[in-house]
């Protein structure tokens, strides 16, 4: 487990040790043929002037292929160890990273950090084939700059920073530890449910705040509401 990029760093130091972190991320010890499913630890390892890097050779179908195919790291000549850092400075800052300050954080070029960033954001944003499970967590929030930044023939007069009309509306669901987020128009009856419906199985628990906007979940799940005005922030662990 990566608890911190000190762990990162100390634990990944080398590409084979970072090839092999994520192969029991992704199989668990058990290579998958990503061309045709099989999932078999029979799987030929296929070695260069006799060390073995990684590429399979699928038993049943023949293809080759490697743990990085269909991931965002399919055809980078990047590191391994960078694309970590670069994915744990990102999510771990309130504000993500540019690519002008992760070029000189791990030393590639700005136009590489900048296809890095982009690689990630969008493994992140369309990443929807989340399993949701029997509890999904949903709120939804509003994120935005400040005014003071916004180019001069842009900026809203007598606003404070925090304006609801700087920002946009986003909306996340939380299931078995794993997030997808929705960028929204408006946090609407119609447009909550409708996010939760396709996405959320029915008859599954679904957990929010009191927001009149999740009224009526009970129609199709068991909703459970923690209420923030109250004082309520945890219900039922």
């Amino acid at each position: 487990m990566i608890r911190s990029l000190i762990d990162l760093l100390r634990n990944l130091q080398s590409e084979e040790d970072c090839r092999l972190f994520l192969e029991n991320i992704r199989w668990h010890g058990v290579p998958v043929c990503p061309h045709c499913g099989s999932k078999s630890e029979e799987h030929y390892k296929l070695t260069n002037g006799g060390i073995f890097r990684g590429l399979y050779k699928c038993k049943d179908c023949r293809e080759r292929f490697t743990i990085t195919v269909g991931t965002m790291f399919e055809g980078s000549h990047i590191p391994l160890q960078k694309w970590f850092i670069a994915i744990y400075v990102f999510l771990a800052h309130k504000k993500g990273i540019s690519s002008t300050q992760l070029h000189k954080d791990i030393a590639v070029t700005q136009k590489t950090a900048w296809f890095m960033l982009s690689r990630i954001r969008y493994s992140i944003r369309y990443n929807a084939d989340i399993d949701f499970g029997d509890i999904t967590q949903v709120d939804e929030t509003y994120i935005g700059g400040k005014n003071k930044n916004r180019n001069a023939g842009k900026r809203l007069k007598n606003t404070r920073g925090r304006s609801l009309k700087l920002k946009a509306p986003v909306m996340g669901l939380l299931s078995d530890g794993k997030v997808y987020v929705e960028p929204i128009p408006k946090a609407s009856k119609w447009i909550l449910h409708g996010v939760i419906n396709s996405l959320v199985p029915k008859g599954t628990t679904v957990v929010t705040d009191g927001w009149y906007g999740y009224k009526g979940l009970s129609e199709n799940y068991v909703h459970k509401v923690v209420d923030h005005h109250r004082g309520e922030y945890v219900k039922g662990g």
